[in-house]
């Protein structure tokens, strides 16, 4: 894969620590990488798609991993509700996820939909669109670590380093 240029060669030593070293969610594991791929697909399939004209381009796509479990109160109408207040220029609507530095609060757009910051992870669930498709794969491609990471936080691509003058906190839309 890194000779393809999927994974990027400059992970590859990290990748071939002992699961001991490595940072747990984010540094590239085998199965890390198999989740990724799988997520790069589904992204391509639905770029394919509203590129064909088989989808609307402003169509939105659920993403549902294998190991998700909806609480017990989750709804369609609740999902309607929530997406209503999701602003015009959206990408990327996780449906739960680990606010690593609850700071999710921040970034609240609506009742219930807040921005996509740096401190937040997982790929559980998730509403798409065909512009977060593309912008996935633009931020995912090459991986340095995990998909989640970089949909999260694209500027680890220089590695870990402080925001530079004028970043935003938030990432996709």
């Amino acid at each position: 894969l890194a000779e393809l240029g999927i994974v990027a060669k400059e992970a590859l030593p990290r990748y071939f620590l002992p699961e001991e070293q490595k940072l747990f969610g984010t540094d590239l594991t085998a199965g890390g990488i198999g989740c990724a791929l799988s997520h790069m697909m589904i992204w391509r399939d639905i770029i394919a798609r509203c590129t064909a004209q088989e989808a609307d381009p402003k169509a939105r796509f659920l993403v549902i991993e294998d190991d998700c479990y909806f609480d017990g109160q989750f709804m369609e109408s609740l999902l309607a509700e929530r997406l209503s207040h999701v602003p015009e220029d959206w990408e990327f609507v996780y449906l739960g996820g680990q606010d690593l530095l609850r700071r999710q609060h921040e970034y609240q757009v609506g009742p219930g939909v807040r921005r996509l910051y740096k401190g937040f992870r997982e790929t559980t669930a998730y509403v798409v669109n065909m512009a977060g498709a593309k912008a996935a794969l633009e931020v995912c491609i090459p991986m340095y670590w995990q998909v989640d990471t970089h949909l999260n936080d694209e500027s680890l691509r220089d590695g870990l380093r402080p925001p530079r003058p004028g970043e935003t906190d938030y990432t996709m839309r």
